[in-house]
């Protein structure tokens, strides 16, 4: 997934000064602002200026220095996911007050722009706190994501395949320690030859119980609680893919989460056990291998070419094999989970794009324009992605 990965030189060389921005999808989905790295940087360049006379000569703080730079770098050039950069986050403070310690001045003045870096970030915490909270719902007391397992889940390891985008990883530790979990929904088709590919259909393969987690669905469920035809219908074209399909229908069972309820109902003091019983994880079993399904399925040409357009002009953002397409009410949609957006080629000829973040999709062009590649789309200009933080229009 290339969510946080900077769009252009610019973004990646002002990527210290954007995670000072009290926005979310910077680095991490929430608003998570950090003014550490940007302070490095000034206090870095403040330092060089006012030693040069005097030599910079190698000291613990330079190799520091030179450790977080060239992890930062590698950072960016990988996921520049803030999950997977907490060795260095955690580097970034003692960083900070290496360079003050390093400023000529008193104590006085250095223990006070120390001081003042501390409560500027402070500042910062407190005005997006992110405590007892998930983005989605709120917590108040533990457990701090609430879901009833039973005995099977609390004791039977298992590969635990997710194809929601939201993993719900956050319920993972409460299962046994040797389960083993894949999230299948930004992955492309099981005939792509990528190593993450291979790596996850090695995984399947040697799972001796394969086992969906999935979020309950009130209005897609029977009155045994379970997905109904329709429903199971959906999640098969998805685990299809992955050459994974649901087992029996009865094999399937639902754990309660007050959790889940309070994501979709936020007062659950408003309904009754009846309504937030319907909410929680549906654990169904899996068969794997089974035959790929094929991602043109009762594609009109012109509809697959236009898609086809779309993605050879930006491969980056529309890269081909994730998904199939699907029909909408008026038109067709091909979602692409590797960079959170979508395409709309609808019945009445236009064609549309759309990021995640963005409030509105945007128009590409008429169908017969785009197949004959006449048509502007500046992937450098995504719409509620491109530009820093405070640059971005939705």
């Amino acid at each position: 997934m290339i969510r946080f990965l900077p769009d252009t030189w610019r973004d990646a060389l002002l990527r210290p000064i954007a995670m000072a921005s009290p926005d979310a999808n910077v680095y991490v989905e929430i608003a998570a602002p950090d003014i550490r790295f940007a302070a490095v940087v000034v206090l870095a360049v403040l330092t060089l200026i006012v030693r040069r006379r005097f030599g910079w000569p190698v000291s613990p703080l330079l190799i520091l220095l030179a450790w977080v730079a060239a992890a930062f770098a590698v950072w960016l050039a990988t996921t520049g996911n803030g999950r997977y950069f907490i060795p260095v986050l955690l580097a970034a403070g003692p960083l900070c007050i290496g360079f003050v310690c390093r400023l000529p001045g008193t104590r006085a003045f250095k223990g006070a722009l120390a001081l003042g870096l501390v409560a500027v970030q402070g500042l910062m915490l407190y005005e997006n706190e992110p405590w007892k909270w998930w983005g989605l719902s709120t917590w108040a007391e533990p457990p701090f994501f609430d879901v009833a397992l039973d005995q099977e889940a609390l004791s039977v390891p298992a590969t635990y395949v997710t194809i929601t985008n939201i993993s719900y990883s956050l319920v993972a530790p409460r299962f046994p320690a040797a389960s083993r979990w894949v999230n299948i929904s930004s992955l492309p088709s099981a005939l792509d030859g990528s190593p993450d590919i291979k790596k996850m259909q090695a995984v399947l393969a040697s799972s001796k119980s394969l086992k969906l987690l999935i979020p309950s669905r009130p209005k897609y469920m029977t009155e045994q609680l379970l997905p109904n035809e329709e429903l199971r219908a959906t999640i098969n074209g998805m685990l299809r893919m992955q050459r994974l399909a649901l087992a029996e229908p009865s094999d399937c069972r639902l754990l309660p989460s007050r959790g889940l309820a309070s994501e979709a109902l936020k007062d659950l003091s408003k309904f009754g056990p009846e309504v937030i019983g319907k909410f929680g994880f549906w654990i169904c079993s899996l068969q794997y291998p089974v035959a790929l399904q094929s991602l043109e399925v009762r594609l009109d040409p012109e509809v697959r070419d236009t898609f086809s357009a779309i993605e050879k002009r930006c491969p980056r953002f529309f890269q081909t094999g994730q998904t199939s397409a699907s029909r909408l009410s008026d038109g067709w949609i091909r979602v692409y989970p590797q960079s959170d957006m979508k395409v709309y080629v609808m019945d009445n000829g236009e064609v549309h794009y759309k990021y995640w973040r963005a409030m509105n999709p945007v128009l590409v062009g008429r169908k017969q324009d785009v197949l004959r590649g006449d048509f502007t789309l500046d992937c450098d200009a995504i719409r509620g992605r491109a530009g820093l933080p405070w640059e971005r229009e939705i």
